[in-house]
């Protein structure tokens, strides 16, 4: 079992398909691709885009990073 952790990709989950924020899906893939390629048997797969948000805890920005996002969602939850 390997863990894949995404960022924001531009889906229509969660209505990011057309947010320019949002990653790219075929980004997205093609890191998650080459990830596999390199390293065939990782724990889990954290693309550049969500590093940030997966060590924010062990970075010490936690406090800072979630509130953000939560600010940022269309509905304010």
């Amino acid at each position: 079992m390997i863990e894949l952790i995404p960022p924001y990709v531009a889906t229509h989950l969660m209505n990011g398909a057309d947010d320019p924020h949002a990653m790219p899906l075929d980004q997205f893939i093609a890191e998650v691709m080459e990830i596999l390629k390199t390293q065939p048997t990782p724990a889990e797969i954290c693309v550049e885009a969500v590093k940030g948000l997966r060590f924010s805890a062990a970075s010490g920005k936690y406090g800072v990073i979630f509130p953000g996002l939560n600010e940022a969602r269309p509905d304010g939850h």
